[in-house]
């Protein structure tokens, strides 16, 4: 049983990650004008869609096979702004929702590293084998990640503004985390991972200032015009 789970793991973690995406979605079908049957397809085309641009991602960054968790970071957010074009569903409300199916999705995938044996953290400083718990703080950023972003979903103050706080948040976290892990793509103390980090904190912040500008300039009163009377036309 235990070859079993261990052989099939990405798989049942996957499966998981699509039964959680379909509890989230089911949540806000109102919101998303969908039916319950519909989220679950949603859930498990979402699944699909995040497996390959992890895969094609990694494939990019360094010309072989693996995943790299970047690859979601990146194009899914491609791929609901079509969805929500094409559905010609509230963009805002696309994004905010599937933020939460993205973030734990990769938590799920950290799951996966830890029974896999890979992604792991340097030995720590006067051990012999004992390493930094880097996997083991993903899992815990997404779940504080999760625990925060699930009111905010709701909250009309952060529409469109859920996916920016989660690319600014992961950036940061990976960035000091990727410090204490292990990588082959490195250049001096800096992974490529690093790069990748920042990308995602600074489009994640350029996005917030656009949607702040944004709702400033609508939310300015319109210039009162004067009426001008036929006398002083005259």
């Amino acid at each position: 049983m235990i070859d079993f789970l261990i052989q099939y793991c990405l798989y049942l973690i996957l499966a998981v990650a699509t039964a959680f995406g379909y509890f989230w979605i089911s949540q806000f079908k109102e919101k998303l004008g969908i039916k319950e049957w519909m989220a679950l397809v949603i859930s498990i085309i979402h699944t699909l869609c995040g497996v390959v641009c992890v895969k094609l991602f990694a494939f990019l960054e360094s010309g072989r096979g693996g995943m790299s968790l970047y690859g979601a970071i990146f194009f899914l957010p491609i791929m609901y702004y079509i969805c929500a074009k094409l559905t010609k569903r509230r963009v805002a409300d696309v994004f905010d929702i599937f933020t939460v199916c993205t973030a734990m999705t990769l938590m799920f995938s950290r799951f996966n590293c830890l029974i896999e044996g890979c992604c792991t953290g340097l030995v720590i400083p006067g051990t012999e084998s004992m390493q930094f718990p880097t996997r083991e703080a993903e899992i815990l950023f997404y779940i504080i990640l999760y625990i925060v972003l699930r009111k905010k979903v709701c909250n009309h103050k952060y529409s469109g503004k859920i996916y920016p706080y989660y690319m600014i948040s992961y950036g940061a976290f990976r960035f000091v985390v990727e410090f204490f892990r292990e990588s082959n793509m490195k250049f001096g103390w800096f992974h490529i991972s690093h790069i990748w980090s920042l990308l995602s904190a600074i489009i994640g912040l350029a996005a917030i200032y656009l949607i702040n500008t944004n709702n400033k300039k609508g939310n300015q009163p319109r210039s009162k015009h004067k009426k001008i009377s036929k006398e002083a036309v005259k």
